[in-house]
């Protein structure tokens, strides 16, 4: 059978083009992975998004920043074995990165008043997760491919407990930044045609793969 199969057209992108793109999506716009409070983030810009403090009464707000290093991801089948329980099955991909969580530890009162500060306060983890392809399509030739998380894992924290909490915050960041990670399909199609979406996104032998028809 030929690669389009019932369909008139195919088109993929393999693992080495979907972390290029990912490359030139985040270092045109870092501010997608850098985000935070005064006095670790002071304005939006192209490095940087400027978020409140976190709220908490007694205190003028919790300083904050969140900062992940770019995503490296693993099309099905995955280069090597996954820690328990993560396991990469057919149309899923892996996904790769460090995310540091950053707090502005507030001096005490006494210092403060004599010019002490925010003392920031660090943590870098390895993340690893799970995820799917998710097409939205608008018309022949228009739409894109961007990506949920499924699962996370943090290998290095414990007890498990402490783990659950952060996997799960780190998994609503994730999706969050992934979320405004658009893959057109021009990328995918290289614009030689206009593919009417019929099947796909699926994930298989390293790529992903959209089926349709020519308009």
């Amino acid at each position: 059978m030929s690669l389009t199969g019932t369909h008139h057209a195919f088109a993929s992108i393999d693992e080495r083009g979907t972390n290029r793109a990912l490359h030139d999506f985040f270092t045109a716009r870092p501010r997608y992975l850098h985000f935070g409070s005064p006095p670790f983030v002071t304005a939006t810009s192209i490095s940087g998004t400027v978020m409140a403090p976190i709220p908490f009464p007694g205190s003028s707000g919790i300083a904050w920043a969140v900062d992940l290093t770019v995503p490296q991801i693993d099309l099905f089948p995955p280069d090597g074995p996954l820690p328990a329980p993560l396991v990469l099955g057919p149309d899923q991909l892996g996904i790769s990165t460090e995310v540091t969580l950053t707090i502005g530890c507030t001096a005490d009162q006494e210092v403060t008043s004599k010019g002490g500060g925010v003392m920031p306060v660090k943590a870098t983890l390895a993340v690893l997760a799970i995820a799917h392809p998710v097409s939205q399509y608008f018309g022949p030739g228009v739409g894109d491919i961007t990506f949920h998380v499924d699962q996370v894992l943090l290998p290095d924290v414990a007890p498990p407990a402490l783990r659950l909490v952060l996997d799960c915050l780190i998994e609503m960041i994730l999706n969050a930044v992934l979320a405004e990670v658009q893959l057109p399909f021009t990328v995918i199609d290289a614009g030689f045609i206009k593919l009417a979406l019929e099947a796909g996104p699926t994930i298989a032998d390293n790529q992903i793969e959209l089926w349709g028809d020519i308009s």
